[in-house]
C-alpha cells in the first residue's frame, strides 16, 4: 500500500533530481530513497508469529527513516503525548518565526547554519522580550519549537513553531509572571529583535 508522499516521490523523485543534480542535499536523496523503499519488495519482508495461536504474519519491512510519515506516525502520537502531559496549567500561545523568502536559498544550501541561527535567534528573542519589565519581567520561559521546512503548497518555507505557556518564573522573587491573557508578547517588538540577532548570527 502507497501514500501520497512515496507517490509523489517516485513519480516526481527522478524528474526532480535529474533537474537540480548534485544541488539536491545528500541527505535528501537518501529521504526519497528511503520512503520509496519503505514497505516495497525492495527492503524484503519480516515474519511475526502470534503467541497465541502460533500463525505467522508476513509484514513488509519498513525503512524506518525519521522523516518518513509511515514509520514515524506512532512515534509522533507519542511524543505529541508527552508534550500534553507537560504542559502547566493556563493558557498557552503559538509563536512563529520565519526569514524573509530573499534568504530561503541561503538557509537551503546552508541547512545546518541556517537553522541553527533561526532557532537560536527566535529563542533568544523570546527571552529577550520575557525579560522585559513592561511585558512579562522574568528570566525563566518555558517553551519548545519545532521546525517545518515547507509550506501548505508545499514551497520552501523554513519557519519555526513555538508553544509557549503563559508567563515565566523569576528567579527574583520565585513567582510565576504572567502574560497578558490577549498575547504573550508585542509581535513588533518580537519581530525586531530575533531579525537583529538573526542577521548578528548569520
Amino acid at each position: 500500500m502507497t501514500w501520497a508522499i512515496q507517490d509523489s516521490f517516485r513519480n516526481f523523485g527522478p524528474w526532480y533530481r535529474a533537474r537540480f543534480g548534485e544541488a539536491v542535499p545528500a541527505g535528501h536523496r537518501r529521504v526519497i530513497d528511503a520512503i520509496c523503499q519503505c514497505r516495497t519488495d525492495d527492503l524484503g519482508s519480516v515474519c511475526y508469529r502470534c503467541e497465541d495461536c502460533g500463525q505467522p504474519h508476513i509484514v513488509p519491512a519498513a525503512c524506518g527513516n525519521r522523516h518518513c510519515p509511515q514509520c514515524q506516525h506512532r512515534k509522533s502520537r507519542q511524543w505529541l503525548e508527552r508534550q500534553v502531559a507537560r504542559q502547566l496549567p493556563g493558557p498557552h500561545f503559538m509563536l512563529t518565526f520565519t526569514v524573509p523568502e530573499a534568504l530561503r536559498p541561503l538557509l537551503r544550501s546552508h541547512q545546518r547554519i541556517g537553522y541553527g541561527t533561526l532557532f537560536e535567534a527566535s529563542s533568544q528573542a523570546i527571552k529577550t522580550g520575557v525579560a522585559d519589565a513592561r511585558w512579562i519581567g522574568a528570566d525563566q520561559p518555558g517553551f519548545f519549537g519545532v521546525l517545518h521546512a515547507w509550506g501548505r503548497q508545499l514551497q520552501y518555507h523554513p519557519h519555526i513553531h513555538y508553544v509557549v505557556p503563559g508567563g515565566a518564573l523569576s528567579s527574583d522573587d520565585g513567582a510565576w509572571h504572567p502574560a497578558s491573557p490577549r498575547f504573550f508578547l508585542p509581535v513588533r517588538a518580537l519581530s525586531t529583535v530575533s531579525r537583529a540577532k538573526f542577521r548578528d548570527r548569520i
